[in-house]
């Protein structure tokens, strides 16, 4: 080996190692912590904990307020000060004090660590524990500790209850871009894939971007770029174009950045009405010829929705709604085609989403406006899609300081971001609630 060889093989070696540290494993505590010795709370006793909370101990961590929500089996804390998050489980001990541990992390940083609360006062915790679900009041406090990386919690954190959370489920769409993290951040999950959708959830988002391409087979799948990139996928043989594998090649050649599968949007679908409470999807056409079997399984969807939700009980319905998005003029064209081929099989027109413009919308009697934030809040135009029954959510948004200018000038039914603890902070201290329900809900 030449010495000039011999200086791009240790260049080489030195950013691959660069590139194997910057990966971040998720804390844990080893013996699966005091929630493994619990009973796990109810969902209903989940919601009592949403509300914003004054930071009374620290304010290192997460600064010195905090927006609390819930989703299944999760209590999530979210916070401005690097779009920061801590996701936890609750659980009422056999000594009847309730803990409430997990970890936190700072998504664009290496920076995480474990976190253990309790609930107090006393009252609150022998409530939960006999099975009720009390209201929470300014008394009502999680006070414990955190730490950092897998180092025992030992710095103090106290979190003190202040206010009901302002409207935000079926009102505020918080749109996870692709998921829970971009490709760059360390949130141990992949774009795109089932795994990042769920996280999505448990860090702020209620509803998610999603892009559609289509095998060559014809199936509708979860990815972004056209090619199998080394970003992107692993797999010895996992090589070439999306539109040029069939389904099979791609499930038994390919698996995403973490090990994950490439999932289809049937199974995508799927999970998110059975397994979450996201309430929509925007559905990322990348492909003119992913529009007519996408907008197949969002009618089957509807439909699905429609009759359960007529069969079950009230307080078992499912809200959840699918716009397939018009992105390009020549998904516009297969959009028509679509329209026309499912009307002539006597099915109905799923909801879409135009980014064009907000003429385009109401041409095409569409849910939503997809604009870029590139072009500015644009308030008139926000009122004009309103004005038609329809409602505009902003791509992709991530700074704090065009969050705000958005969210309190444009004043939108929902934002694309990769920073959704950060949004939902910040829409619950300056969002406008918006008079309409942008996702389609049956």
């Amino acid at each position: 080996m030449n010495s000039k060889h011999a200086l791009l093989f240790i260049a080489a070696a030195s950013l691959l190692h660069c590139e194997q540290s910057d990966e971040l494993t998720i804390p844990m505590f080893p013996d699966g912590g005091l929630l493994r010795t619990g009973q796990p709370l109810s969902r209903d006793q989940l919601m009592m904990f949403e509300g914003l909370y004054s930071v009374t101990k620290d304010a290192a961590l997460f600064g010195g307020q905090v927006a609390v929500r819930t989703s299944p089996g999760t209590v999530s804390v979210l916070s401005e000060k690097n779009a920061g998050f801590s996701v936890l489980g609750a659980a009422c001990l056999p000594d009847r004090r309730v803990v409430v541990e997990g970890y936190w992390q700072y998504p664009t940083l290496l920076d995480a660590g474990l976190v253990r609360l309790f609930v107090g006062p006393p009252e609150f915790a022998d409530a939960l524990c006999d099975g009720e679900t009390p209201d929470p009041d300014t008394s009502f406090e999680l006070d414990g500790h955190y730490g950092n990386n897998n180092e025992f919690p030992r710095l103090p954190l106290e979190l003190r209850w202040s206010k009901q959370l302002k409207a935000w489920r079926g009102r505020f769409f918080n749109v996870a871009h692709h998921g829970a993290c971009e490709n760059t951040d360390h949130c141990g999950t992949a774009p795109n894939s089932l795994e990042s959708i769920r996280l999505a959830e448990r860090v702020g988002s209620n509803a998610a971007e999603l892009d559609v391409r289509i095998t060559r087979d014809g199936i509708p799948i979860l990815f972004h770029d056209p090619g199998l990139s080394r970003t992107l996928v692993r797999g010895t043989f996992c090589n070439g174009q999306v539109a040029d594998l069939s389904l099979a090649e791609l499930m038994g050649s390919c698996e995403l950045r973490y090990g994950e599968l490439i999932p289809t949007v049937q199974q995508t679908l799927d999970m998110m009405v059975n397994e979450t409470e996201l309430e929509g999807v925007y559905l990322d056409m990348k492909v003119p010829g992913a529009v007519l079997p996408t907008s197949r399984l969002v009618v089957k969807l509807m439909a699905d929705l429609e009759a359960r939700n007529t069969n079950s009980d009230p307080s078992d319905d499912r809200t959840f709604g699918a716009l397939i998005a018009i992105t390009t003029d020549e998904v516009l064209t297969a959009w028509h085609e679509a329209k026309a081929q499912l009307t002539k099989e006597g099915l109905p027109i799923p909801p879409c989403l135009a980014e064009q413009d907000p003429e385009t919308v109401i041409a095409e009697g569409c849910r939503a406006w997809g604009p870029t934030w590139t072009n500015g809040p644009q308030p008139e135009n926000v009122q004009k899609v309103r004005d038609a029954g329809a409602g505009t959510i902003f791509w992709t948004i991530n700074q704090s300081e065009f969050i705000d200018e958005f969210l309190t000038t444009g004043k939108p039914d929902g934002i694309i971001t990769a920073r959704a603890a950060l949004l939902f902070y910040r829409y619950q201290m300056i969002g406008t609630v918006p008079p309409v329900r942008p996702m389609p809900m049956p």
